[in-house]
């Protein structure tokens, strides 16, 4: 399913490229970016599209990275519909999250991307890998990678309420399933 998904964020920008939306963040709301500054309650629906939008080539590389080594972790622990509903928690609260909390924080006014759904994931990934011994050697590695990905969260242009909204909503779903 990781690899799905990773298609799907494919696709997406090659349709941004196509319509020659890529690279500018304005030219993405059309297409589903979530406004994080100034929207209205008719931009309820951008909490389900702005995730599978990328801003460039790196942006969309280093998100598909982290789906795809974390979505094979939890995967392999929860299953394909539990990744998935992961997947889908982290980027929903994600955008609630950026939506609610970008007037407060610093932001553009608009986010794209998945990150906020690979913040849940690292999340669950996080949480399953101490819940047995059997993943005591993933431990290290991905609180290294939070740590990174919190990091990265306070860079400008960088979404910190669509991080840390992913990281909630992984949380939560994480701790609803049992592996």
């Amino acid at each position: 399913m990781p690899i799905v998904l990773s298609l799907i964020l494919l696709g997406a920008f090659i349709a941004e490229i196509a319509l020659g939306a890529a690279g500018s963040e304005r030219a993405l709301i059309p297409l589903g970016a979530l406004i994080t500054r100034g929207w209205s309650g008719a931009d309820w629906w951008r909490i389900f599209t702005f995730s599978f939008l990328h801003l460039n080539w790196l942006h969309l590389a280093l998100n598909t990275a982290g789906l795809l080594w974390l979505g094979r972790i939890v995967e392999r622990r929860l299953g394909r519909a539990r990744l998935t509903a992961i997947f889908a928690a982290g980027g929903l609260t994600s955008g609630i999250a950026g939506m609610l909390l970008g007037p407060l924080l610093p932001t553009t006014g608009v986010a794209v991307g998945a990150s906020g759904a690979v913040c849940g994931l690292v999340a669950a990934a996080v949480i399953l890998a101490f819940r047995g011994e059997a993943d005591r050697r993933l431990r290290v590695p991905l609180i290294i990678f939070l740590g990174l990905m919190f990091a990265v969260s306070f860079v400008p242009g960088v979404s910190l309420a669509g991080h840390l909204g992913g990281l909630v909503g992984g949380t939560v779903s994480a701790r609803y399933f049992r592996a």
